[in-house]
This record gives C-alpha cells, sequence and structure tokens, in this order.
C-alpha cells in the first residue's frame, strides 16, 4: 500500500525506496522515475506554497478589509464633523453678513445723521484730504461758496476762490501740516449775492483710524455782525466817556462855581462873629451863626452831589493814614454834640478799651460817622442815641465795628430794601417831614465798600434803627497813602514863620490872611502863578497855599515849577482846590491837600506841622547803586529833606565823623563795607547810637539776617515792594520821635 505523499521529503523517500525494490529497471526510466518524483515533489512544493500563499493573502484580506472599514469608519466621522464645521461656518458667515449689512446700514445712518448735523450747523464746515481736495462739506458752506456740495468735492481751493484767497488757505493748510497746530486766521469773504461778510476761520487736523494724518477740517464762523456791535459799542463808548469828561467838566466847573461864593459866605460869617463880638454887637451874632449855618449845610449838599459822583464816575480815591480811635471818636462826639442835643437827645459812647489804631481815609470815616449819627439825630426826638465802637476777629482778620442805634421811627423790610439807593428815604412822607437828600447813607455805604467794608442795617418799624459800619482794621488799597504828618500840638510856632498865599480869588486871599495872621505867622500873598513863582523864589517862604484853578498858569504849573527848582523843593506846598484831586497833587510833590471851602481849625492843623523850628534836618542815605541812590535822594529831596549821600559803609562812617545826621537809610549789601558792618560800628559808637536807621534792601533778608538787625534798626523796606510814601511815613515817624518830648 502506497502512503500518501505529504511533503516532498516523503516523496523523495518514496522513490529512493522504489528505486531499491526495483533495481532491475533500467537506467532510463530510473531516471524518469526520478524526474516524475521531482515534478511530483515541485507540483507538491508548489502546492503548498502555493497553498501558504493563499493562506497569508487571506491574512492579509482581513487585514486589509479591517483597515478598510476602519477607513470608512474614520471617513464617516470626518464626514459628520466637516458637515456640522460648514454649517456651523455658514450660520456663522450668515451672521457676518447681517452684521456687516446692520453696521452699513448704521453707517449709512450716520452719515446721515452727521450731514444733517453738519448743515443744521449755520456756520460754513468743510473737510478735505492732504491734497487739499474737499471730501465735503455742510450746506452753508455751499451756500458760501455758491455751489452745490458735488461740485465741491474733489476740487481745491484754486477751483473755487480767486487766487488771493486760495493762497492764504494753501498757506495755512501747509502750515498746519507742519507744525500739527491749529490754525485761526481772519478773512473777508464775499458773497454770491455780492456782499461783503468778516469771517474767523479755524482750522485743525484730522487722522484715520491708525493716527496718521488724514486731512484738515475748518469752520467759518461770521464775525460781520459782531464787528458791526464792536464798532457801535465803541462809538457809544468813546461819546459815553466823552460825556463822562463833559460832566466832570461840568461838575468841576459847577463845584468852583457854587463853593467860591460859599467861601466867602462862611468865611465872613467867621469873621463877622469874632468881630461882632469885639464891637459889642452880639445882637447880631445869632443871625450871622445862622448864616454860617446855612453856608455848611448848603456845602454838605454840594459835597454830597459831588462825592456820589466822583464814586459812580469811579474817580473817587481813597487816602489812607493810620491814625488813632480814641481821638476820632472824641472828635467826632465833639462836632455831632450841637445838632444830638437840638432836639434834646443824649448821646452815650461805648467803647471797648484798648480800640488802638485804624488805618484807613480818616476824612471818609469821620464823614460816615457824622452821616449816621446826624442821620439818628435827625429821626429821633426826646430820645437816646447810642455810638458803639468795638474790635473784633474775623477769618483772622483784625476788624472795627461803628454802631450808631437811635430811638426813632424806624424802618419796615421794605422800607430797608430801598434804603442805600441815592436820593431816597424811606418814602415821600419821610422826605416831607425829616427834610433831607438821601444821599448821606448812600455815600456811607459807597465809602465803607470802597475800603473793603460794608454797613449793615437793622431796625424795627416805631422803635428805632441800628447802622453797623464795618471795616478791616488795616484798609489796603491801590492808591498813594497821604503822608503823616507830626501831630501839631506837639509843634512850637514861632512868630517869623512866612507863608505865600496864591490864589486868583481876592475873597479867598483876604480870607487866608486874616486866618493865618491870626494863628501868628507872617502872610504874603500873589493873584497869579507868575507872580507866586517869583515872590517863592525872593522871599523863600517856610510854606506855600496853592490855587490849583488859576487863569494863565494854573496850580500844577505852579506846583511842578517850585518842586523842579533846587532852591524851592524844599518848602511844603499846602494845594487849596474846589476839586479833589489828591493823587495829582501827591504825585506832584504837594505836601497837603485841602477842599475849599476852607476850615481854618484845619489849615491850623496843617500849617502846625510844617512849619516848626528852622533847624535843619538831614538824612544820610548809604547806596551803592548810582540809579537807586538819584532816584531816592530825588524823592527824599522833594519830601522836604536834605539828603547826604554815601556809596559805602566806609565813606558813610568817614561822613559820620565829619556831621552826625538825624537819620540814616542804608543797603545791606555794598562793596568795601556793607550795611551789617555799617550798622555794628554805628551802635557800637556812643555819639551815633540813637541815629534811627532805616534799611532799604533788594536782598532776601533771612532769619539769620533779622537776628543780626534786631534792635539795631527802625524798619526794613524791600526795594522791589515797598512805596515811596510808606518810606516817608516812616522818615516823618522816626524824625517825630526825635522832635517831640
Amino acid at each position: 500500500m502506497i502512503m500518501p505523499i505529504s511533503t516532498s521529503e516523503q516523496l523523495t523517500t518514496l522513490v529512493n525506496h522504489l528505486l531499491d525494490k526495483y533495481k532491475n529497471i533500467e537506467a532510463d526510466d530510473q531516471q524518469a522515475l526520478r524526474l516524475l518524483c521531482q515534478s511530483v515533489c515541485d507540483v507538491e512544493q508548489g502546492k503548498t506554497d502555493l497553498e501558504i500563499s493563499l493562506e497569508t493573502m487571506t491574512e492579509h484580506a482581513d487585514t486589509f478589509e479591517r483597515q478598510l472599514v476602519a477607513a470608512r469608519d474614520n471617513l464617516e466621522a470626518e464626514v459628520v464633523v466637516r458637515t456640522r464645521e460648514l454649517a456651523e461656518k455658514n450660520e456663522h458667515l450668515k451672521k457676518e453678513i447681517k452684521e456687516r449689512q446692520r453696521i452699513e446700514e448704521a453707517q449709512r445712518n450716520n452719515l446721515i445723521f452727521l450731514q444733517t448735523l453738519l448743515d443744521s450747523i449755520p456756520s460754513p464746515i468743510f473737510f478735505k484730504n492732504l491734497a487739499g481736495q474737499y471730501l465735503g462739506c455742510n450746506s452753508a458752506f455751499a451756500e458760501t461758496v455758491g455751489l452745490p456740495e458735488e461740485d465741491i468735492v474733489g476740487r481745491t481751493v484754486y477751483d473755487i476762490f480767486v487766487k488771493a484767497r486760495a493762497d492764504k488757505d494753501d498757506e495755512v493748510d501747509h502750515l498746519l501740516l507742519e507744525t500739527q497746530v491749529g490754525q485761526v486766521y481772519e478773512i473777508v469773504a464775499e458773497l454770491p449775492d455780492h456782499t461783503m461778510h468778516d469771517y474767523i476761520i479755524h482750522k485743525t487736523r484730522f487722522c484715520s483710524a491708525d493716527g496718521k494724518p488724514a486731512g484738515i477740517v475748518g469752520i467759518m464762523v461770521d464775525i460781520t455782525e459782531r464787528k458791526r456791535s464792536e464798532a457801535a459799542l465803541f462809538k457809544a463808548k468813546e461819546e459815553a466817556e466823552q460825556a463822562n469828561r463833559a460832566k466832570s467838566a461840568f461838575l468841576a466847573n459847577m463845584s468852583h462855581e457854587l463853593r467860591t461864593p460859599l467861601n466867602a459866605i462862611i468865611g465872613y460869617s467867621e469873621i463877622l462873629q469874632e468881630d461882632l463880638v469885639d464891637m459889642e454887637g452880639e445882637a447880631l451874632i445869632p443871625d450871622v451863626k445862622k448864616i454860617h449855618a446855612a453856608g455848611k449845610h448848603l456845602l454838605g449838599l454840594i459835597n454830597d452831589v459831588l462825592d456820589l459822583s466822583k464814586i459812580e464816575a469811579g474817580k473817587m480815591d481813597i487816602f489812607t493814614e493810620t491814625f488813632d480811635l480814641n481821638g476820632l471818636i472824641q472828635e467826632v462826639v465833639a462836632t455831632i454834640s450841637p445838632l444830638i442835643q437840638k432836639k434834646e437827645n443824649t448821646l452815650k459812647v461805648n467803647t471797648s478799651n484798648p480800640l488802638g489804631n485804624l488805618h484807613a481815609d480818616l476824612t471818609k470815616v469821620r464823614q460816615m460817622l457824622f452821616n449816621l449819627l446826624s442821620n439818628a439825630a435827625k429821626f429821633t426826638e426826646q430820645g437816646q442815641i447810642g455810638l458803639t465802637v468795638k474790635r473784633e476777629s474775623r477769618d483772622d482778620l483784625d476788624w472795627v465795628v461803628f454802631s450808631v442805634t437811635d430811638q426813632g421811627i424806624g424802618m419796615t423790610p421794605e422800607q430797608i430794601d430801598k434804603l442805600f439807593q441815592p436820593f431816597t428815604q424811606a418814602d415821600n412822607s419821610t422826605t416831607r417831614k425829616y427834610g433831607g437828600t438821601g444821599l448821606g447813607l448812600t455815600i456811607t455805604k459807597r465809602f465803607a465798600e470802597m475800603m473793603g467794608g460794608n454797613v449793615i442795617v437793622d431796625s424795627n418799624y416805631g422803635k428805632g434803627s441800628t447802622f453797623s459800619i464795618h471795616l478791616p482794621a488795616y484798609v489796603i488799597t491801590h492808591v498813594s497813602e497821604k503822608l503823616l504828618g507830626i501831630n501839631p500840638k506837639t509843634i512850637n510856632k514861632t512868630g517869623g514863620n512866612r507863608v505865600l498865599v496864591i490864589d486868583d480869588d481876592a475873597v479867598v486871599r483876604e480870607l487866608l490872611q486874616n486866618y493865618i495872621g491870626k494863628l501868628g505867622y507872617q502872610v504874603t500873598t500873589a493873584d497869579s502863578g507868575d507872580q507866586g513863582l517869583k515872590l517863592a523864589r525872593e522871599s523863600k517862604p517856610d510854606a506855600i497855599t496853592l490855587d490849583v484853578m488859576m487863569p494863565g498858569m494854573d496850580g500844577w504849573m505852579v506846583l511842578s515849577a517850585l518842586k523842579n527848582d533846587p532852591a524851592l523843593t524844599n518848602i511844603p506846598v499846602i494845594v487849596l482846590s474846589m476839586v479833589e484831586e489828591k493823587s495829582i497833587g501827591y504825585s506832584l510833590g504837594a505836601t497837603e491837600y485841602i477842599t475849599k471851602p476852607i476850615d481854618r481849625d484845619q489849615l491850623g492843623q496843617v500849617l502846625g506841622k510844617y512849619l516848626k523850628d528852622q533847624r535843619q534836618q538831614w538824612l544820610l542815605l548809604v547806596e551803592d547803586d548810582k540809579v537807586t541812590q538819584d532816584m531816592i535822594s530825588s524823592q527824599l529831596r522833594k519830601a522836604g529833606w536834605q539828603v547826604e549821600t554815601a556809596d559805602n559803609g566806609k565813606i558813610a562812617l568817614e561822613l559820620l565823623a565829619i556831621r552826625k545826621p538825624n537819620l540814616i537809610l542804608s543797603d545791606l549789601m555794598m562793596p568795601e563795607m556793607d550795611g551789617f558792618e555799617l550798622i555794628k560800628r554805628i551802635r557800637e559808637n556812643v555819639q551815633w547810637a540813637d541815629i534811627p536807621i532805616i534799611v532799604l534792601t533788594a536782598k532776601d533778608i533771612t532769619p539769620e539776617d533779622r537776628q543780626q538787625l534786631n534792635n539795631r534798626v527802625e524798619k526794613i523796606f524791600q526795594k522791589s515792594s515797598y512805596q515811596r510814601e510808606d518810606l516817608l511815613n516812616e522818615l516823618r515817624f522816626c524824625l517825630m520821635k526825635i522832635t517831640t518830648p
């Protein structure tokens, strides 16, 4: 039995077995058998290989199938994801399209709104690119140019305007783009209706979204009506100023014409009173007193009207000085007492001690108190009038309060509201019963406000009123201060003093000669400015009274000539005038300024200030800067002092060894010997230790400097801030301490 052949090795073994069994088979047959066996083996091997290949291919096919299935699954998943993404992108794209459409719609609406807004603006507005081409404008600009907007866009100024206008616009545009600074300029343009208009053009640069310059926007403001209004206003202002000047001139002339006869009435009535006593004509004295009182009353009315006119014209000046409040109260009480007693009233004065000093306009404070007290006396009968004066502190400032209380008719709130109006009283019945012009309270309030204070009223109808004046204890003004004078009570007059009276009015000359002669002075008169200058140069008087309003050479010309003459500049000049122009008088070097009609007591006090003993007082000025030295020397000489100068402390000591001055005015920073060393040397010398020293320096005074100067100098003035009058006041005060026991 033949075993099935399963492998090539088995087939080979079988062939070999058959060959051994059938050895008698021929060689060819054996070879054929072997070949056949080999073929069978090869076939078997091929079959085996084929089976193996088929098996391998089957395995690969399974793997590939699995891969295909996986790839199909992945592809299906990717298709799903991609489809979803495409759907989302499609939805997003739809939203973007809708948003873009909404934005475009909003932009169109904004552009419409912006154009509508621009068209609603009456001023022409335009904007153009960097090349100067118009990008757009409003309807006002189109109307100004005379072209529709579509014909303006894309064109330049040279296509629209005349060359001169185009050149100006183009020049400004280039300057704006170069400097990046907005430009403003004015033009005159002709409109399509051939009318000329004035415009102010404002131009500025605008940028794109990335911040780069994109163009220029401009707006034209029509100022034609404004310029016409300004011209009309300027013309009206000139007319008003001319009217104001005419009013001032009228007031000055009226003041002169009214006060001149009043001067004679008041002056001669005073002379008559004295003469009637000597002539034993006492029976006529009451009538003369009535004339005098009527003249004084009329003078008060005129002064009130003129004061109010000057206040309203802004020509009322404040002349401040430091004065003792107790002395002022005593003076006011003594003056007002007869008026208080006229209606059987009593005056009660309450003051807080010590009252101290007040730095204000003495004349105006006195007038305010007279106005309030006379007003209280007018409305009170058989009652009590109170005057209370006190100091109080508010907001770290020192204030002085004058309160006048009466037991008169009082006022309602409605009457108080119109109380301080000019020419107005509580009501018509009050005016008919009590009289008056209604100016006193108005002037009082205006004076208080000019000095930084106020007037407050508190009243109960039928019970009385209280008027309170609130003033700062130190009034600060921008007007030159009146010079402080020495108390006349401390000066002994000598009979040899000579006074020159310069006045064109014979009545005034006679009155002054009478007044001044009775004061114990020798009087010489001149009826013109020329004659007065001639007599002044010939006689060298000790004082001069000078009228302002004179024909030919007026008082200002005479005063200027006196102060520019070295031989006459030290003579005190007292200006007497119908018109209050104190600032002019003091600026020209006047010593005092008195308003006519002349008050005899006031004139006596003024003369007493300056007509003292003939001892010449001189100052030593130590200053190295020549310009400053000349300036201060001139000021001091015009103020009436003799001045010797020294360039430094060393020269000053040499001069002190020769002659002892009454006062030393010294700088601190000087060559060779400074002011500190000079002051130290002076205070160490027994003969010079009592000389007052005032420091005038540009140096910033440190605490160390003040410590070094402590108790060695009277006053320190900073050159950059002191006022001439402050310096002269201090000089007078220092010399007063020397001459006053």
